[in-house]
């Protein structure tokens, strides 16, 4: 089903030949292109594309030239070589979950070809224990998937209806992750969609490089429409735990320090660990708390947290530890009750968010905690946002994400320890965003970054994609030294700079 037959690759090839000799190539000749080649499209006249074309970030509102909804890679080659006949006028984006934060899956500015590959969801989980899955999948259904065939996992992120394709492509951090590396550290190969509309495989011995490129920058590259991943065995013990405080800023200060320090010298790979830091809705006061998944015995676990616990030194206002079977922790995780997408509908917001990567040679000097605390406990509480600052470990003591170089994937983040993601949304996440939101957040960042040594180096991660970076800012905080290999890469898979928006490479 979706691969076209030969009297419909004629017609479409017909068309691009009349279509690459006119004069001019107007949205009429795309839908038309597309039509021909029998894939599904909505175009901006067409009912029902309102809804389709709306953005998980209603912060942000984009017109796509259409969008069409493939149900094999073959339709995606067809779909990519109609917007390559636009000679350069129709940009193409893939869209799998929708969940950038920048709504780069509609292509982050106006008259982009969305490829939606929501109808994509192949998955077979193989007798190496290995797994294939098309990117239409989310992550829950992916989740479930796996497990119900065998026994298997993967490590990814908890949001269930957050699009494999994007979080694969970007990174892929989940709280297994310093266990099993992240989603890109998992692929073994995948299915390329390329500019010209050629579908190839990428491994480590079939196209390396555009393999490396894809692991961690994908979306400048082909659209990947499948992934070959290993699987892990599923625990069969998850520790949930969290330690909640509520204190002034300076025992915050105590508290994160004691967490940063526990962080880089004592947590184990089997430890998943956040600083989770809420609105407490008084001024000056501080709700923090230490959380996490520990993957094996209670036993065990008692004796990783407890050098944590004793540095914090104060005792928490509530504490929660309990055990869990694989699937029913990625439910209490994922915060909607299942995995199972097709059960419950998608959520959106309208927010702005910004991260900030610690680097394991870099840590946060005493001042500048003291001075994020002290700016979040003020200003967070009359700020007319809804607010979160989540710390996210990523490296540490045996992390499996630390465990590779640097320059072995495009993603380029390897030494950092911890990742602070700010997040700022609407009172109820609908339209219009606060006026002061963007400053309270960027203030946010600044409260630490002015306070640490003007040459400190720190990073960012991709996939909090934020769209007010300069590009220099981004092509350094998320790339770093990759980013020269990268536009290399890119001259040769993507000349044409077919797949393009606001942060793509060599933009």
């Amino acid at each position: 089903m979706g691969f076209l037959h030969s009297s419909i690759r004629a017609q479409v090839l017909s068309f691009l030949v009349v279509a690459n000799a006119a004069s001019t190539w107007g949205a009429s000749s795309l839908i038309s292109c597309l039509q021909s080649a029998g894939i599904n499209t909505v175009s901006p006249n067409t009912s029902g594309f309102t809804q389709d074309a709306l953005a998980f970030n209603r912060r942000f509102e984009y017109t796509p030239a259409a969008i069409v909804f493939p149900q094999s890679a073959q339709d995606v080659a067809a779909a990519v070589k109609c917007a390559a006949a636009s000679n350069g006028t129709v940009p193409v984006a893939a869209r799998s979950g929708g969940h950038s934060y920048g709504a780069f899956g509609l292509g982050g500015q106006d008259g982009a070809l969305v490829v939606d590959l929501s109808q994509m969801k192949n998955i077979v989980v193989n007798s190496d224990e290995t797994a294939t899955f098309q990117t239409g999948n989310r992550l829950g259904d992916v989740a479930l998937a796996l497990f119900n065939n065998g026994g298997r996992a993967l490590a990814h992120g908890t949001c269930p209806y957050v699009g494999s394709g994007g979080h694969a492509g970007c990174g892929g951090f989940g709280l297994a992750s310093r266990m099993w590396g992240l989603v890109l550290d998992q692929v073994e190969s995948a299915e390329v969609v390329l500019a010209d509309g050629s579908i190839v495989q990428a491994s480590a011995s079939t196209n390396s490089d555009l393999f490396w490129a894809i692991r961690g920058a994908s979306p400048s590259f082909g659209i990947v429409t499948e992934y070959k991943v290993k699987t892990h065995a599923a625990p069969a013990s998850n520790i949930i735990f969290s330690y909640s405080y509520s204190v002034n800023p300076a025992t915050a200060t105590k508290i994160f320090t004691a967490f940063q320090t526990f962080s880089q010298s004592s947590a184990p790979p089997e430890l998943g660990l956040q600083a989770s830091i809420g609105q407490s809705g008084q001024k000056n006061v501080i709700s923090i708390t230490l959380t996490g998944v520990y993957y094996g015995s209670t036993s065990a676990f008692n004796k990783v947290i407890a050098p944590l616990l004793s540095a914090v030194g104060v005792s928490p206002q509530s504490k929660s530890v309990k055990t869990y079977a694989w699937v029913p922790s990625l439910v209490e995780l994922g915060g909607i009750n299942t995995l199972n997408t097709s059960l419950s509908g998608d959520s959106h917001d309208t927010f702005f968010a910004k991260s900030l990567m610690v680097h394991e040679d870099a840590l946060l000097t005493t001042t500048a905690i003291r001075g994020f605390f002290d700016y979040i406990g003020n200003q967070g509480a009359s700020t007319d946002t809804s607010w979160f600052v989540l710390a996210d470990l990523f490296g540490g003591k045996g992390s499996k994400v630390r465990a590779v170089s640097n320059d072995d994937t495009a993603y380029s983040q390897r030494k950092g320890l911890y990742n602070f993601q700010m997040y700022a949304s609407s009172s109820n996440s609908q339209p219009p965003f606060p006026a002061d939101g963007l400053d309270f957040v960027n203030n946010m960042l600044t409260s630490i970054t002015s306070k640490m040594p003007s040459n400190w180096s720190f990073g960012a991660y991709a996939c909090y994609t934020d769209p007010t970076l300069t590009p220099a800012q981004w092509k350094s905080q998320y790339y770093g030294d990759n980013y020269s290999r990268l536009v290399s890469i890119h001259s040769k898979y993507n000349p044409s700079s077919l797949f393009r928006y606001p942060q793509s490479i060599g933009s």
